[in-house]
C-alpha cells in the first residue's frame, strides 16, 4: 500500500497562508506523538467542511527535536539548516520543534484551521511565531516579478517534493524555511531595466533574458535548478509573500526528497565563486530566519501515534 503524503507538501498555490512555528513544552512525547497523528485528519475534516477553500496543510518536525520525538528512527539526510553564510550574505540558523503550514483560498478558513490545531495541541506547545502569507498580483513576489517561474508543475511537483527511495519515510518530505525581509525602498530605486538585469528575466512576462545581454551573473542563473554539471536539482518552492506596511518579505518554503539538492542550490546562490559572483538578489533581501524540518507521511504519523 502506497504511503499518503500530507496534503500541504505538494499542493498547488493558494491565495492565503498561515505558518506557525512552535516549541514543545512537555516531556510527555507519547502525548505529542498521539496529537500529531491527528493533525492530518483534523485538516481533512476542515477541508471537507469548507470544500471551496481548497484547504491543505502539513506538520513538520524540527531537525533538533526529531530525536526526542522519534528516538528510534530518523530520516537519513535530516540535518540542521545548511551553513551557507558568506560575507554580508548571512543565513542564521534557528531551531523550532514544530512547523505548521496551512494554506487555502480563504483567510478565515486558515484562521479557523490554525485555531483548531492550536487548541488540539493545547498547553503542550508554545507558539513562537505566526507568519501570515498571501498571494500577490497573480503569483508575483513583492519585488514585482513572477515567483519561482521554473517551479515543477503537475505530477512533477509530487515526484520532486517527496522521498522516493526510503521505505520508512516514503511520501515524506524534507522541509526548509527561509523568512526573507525585503529592502523594497532600495529595490524600487532601481530602474525596471536594472531590476531585470538583477533578476535575469523580463518583469512583465517572466521571460528569461539571454546571458549574452547581461553584464553580470543574474538571480535567474544563480538560482537555476541545475547543478554545476547541468544535472537537475529536485526542489519545489511553496513560497508566498508576507508583510505589513512597516516591513515586508517572502516566506521561502522548500520541499524536496533530496536534501543534498537543496544544499547545492543554496550554495550556488550564497557562496561566491572563483570570480566573486553570487546571486545578486541577495543584496536586496535578508534571510532573518532559517530552519530545517521533516514532514512525515500521514501513515508514519498515525503509526507512531499508536505506539
Amino acid at each position: 500500500m502506497t504511503a499518503q503524503a500530507q496534503s500541504g507538501v505538494y499542493a498547488e498555490p493558494n491565495l492565503h497562508g498561515i505558518t506557525l512555528l512552535l516549541n514543545v513544552m512537555t516531556d510527555e512525547v507519547d502525548t505529542v506523538r498521539r496529537k500529531l497523528a491527528r493533525v492530518p485528519m483534523l485538516l481533512e475534516g476542515l477541508d471537507a467542511r469548507f470544500s471551496e477553500a481548497m484547504l491543505n496543510g502539513m506538520v513538520a518536525i524540527g531537525s533538533d527535536y526529531w530525536d526526542i520525538l522519534y528516538s528510534h528512527v530518523r530520516p537519513l539526510q535530516l540535518t540542521g539548516f545548511p551553513e551557507v553564510s558568506d560575507g554580508d550574505r548571512q543565513a542564521p540558523r534557528e531551531s523550532f520543534d514544530l512547523l505548521l503550514n496551512i494554506r487555502s483560498d480563504r483567510f478565515d478558513v486558515n484562521f479557523q484551521a490554525a485555531r483548531t490545531l492550536l487548541e488540539w495541541l493545547g498547553h503542550d506547545v508554545e507558539l513562537v511565531e505566526q507568519i501570515t502569507t498571501f498571494r500577490f498580483m497573480d503569483g508575483r513576489d513583492l519585488l514585482g516579478f513572477i515567483e519561482a517561474p521554473d517551479n515543477p508543475r503537475g505530477l512533477r511537483r509530487r515526484q520532486v517534493a517527496l522521498v522516493q527511495d526510503d521505505p520508512v519515510f516514503a511520501a515524506g518530505s524534507y522541509i526548509y524555511l527561509q523568512k526573507f525581509r525585503h529592502d523594497l525602498r532600495r529595490w524600487e530605486q532601481l530602474s525596471t531595466d536594472m531590476q531585470e538585469h538583477v533578476m535575469g528575466r523580463k518583469k512583465v512576462t517572466g521571460e528569461r533574458i539571454s546571458e549574452a545581454l547581461l553584464s553580470q551573473v543574474s538571480h535567474s542563473r544563480a538560482a537555476r535548478l541545475l547543478d554545476a554539471n547541468e544535472q537537475p536539482l529536485e526542489l519545489l518552492r511553496q513560497n508566498m509573500p508576507w508583510g505589513n506596511l512597516r516591513e515586508q518579505g517572502l516566506l521561502g518554503l522548500y520541499c524536496t526528497g533530496q536534501p543534498s539538492h537543496l544544499h547545492t542550490w543554496l550554495k550556488q546562490r550564497y557562496l561566491a565563486d572563483s570570480q566573486g559572483d553570487y546571486d545578486p538578489l541577495l543584496d536586496y533581501l535578508e534571510a532573518i530566519s532559517n530552519s530545517a524540518y521533516f514532514a512525515p507521511s500521514v501513515d508514519f504519523l498515525q503509526q507512531q501515534g499508536q505506539l
